[in-house]
């Protein structure tokens, strides 16, 4: 087992990402992230997941942080905007199309990452227009 979370980081690095299909999947913002010279600022920043899964963003860091969909070159795409959520926050959204998303952190453009979404032919999800069924911060409110 300690042997798994040893590799995680390393498969991560590496480009390499993670799956589930789980409905709840975490994402964690790792301590000092803001620095440029951080190699692994979240862990882990390339998912696969399955539609109706709730992403969640736990923020180990002591800054706070924002997550936007879109890229550091294109901007904000506007799916989802979070707000700021500081150490030992959270932000969650929930996913209900599939597709790929990509998103960063605009303080810190080297804080990105993509969520590859792969329908689920189990479930029969009611969603909005945006693709995402709600997004709420640490706080439990809806976005």
């Amino acid at each position: 087992m300690l042997f798994i979370l040893f590799l995680l980081p390393i498969l991560n690095y590496y480009g390499l990402g993670w799956s589930s299909q789980d409905s709840n999947f975490a994402i964690t913002i790792n301590p000092g992230a803001p620095n440029n010279d951080s190699q692994n600022p979240m862990a882990p920043t390339n998912v696969t997941v399955s539609e109706g899964t709730t992403i969640i963003w736990l923020n180990d860091d002591s800054a706070p942080h924002l997550l936007v969909s879109g890229t550091p070159d294109q901007g904000p795409s506007n799916i989802f905007y979070g707000d700021y959520f500081g150490a030992g926050e959270s932000y969650n959204i929930t996913i209900g199309n599939a597709g790929v998303y990509n998103y960063y952190d605009p303080a810190w453009s080297h804080i990105s990452g993509q969520i590859t979404v792969v329908p689920n032919n189990d479930t029969d999800l009611e969603d909005n227009d945006s693709g995402f069924l709600n997004q709420t911060n640490s706080g439990g409110t809806t976005k």
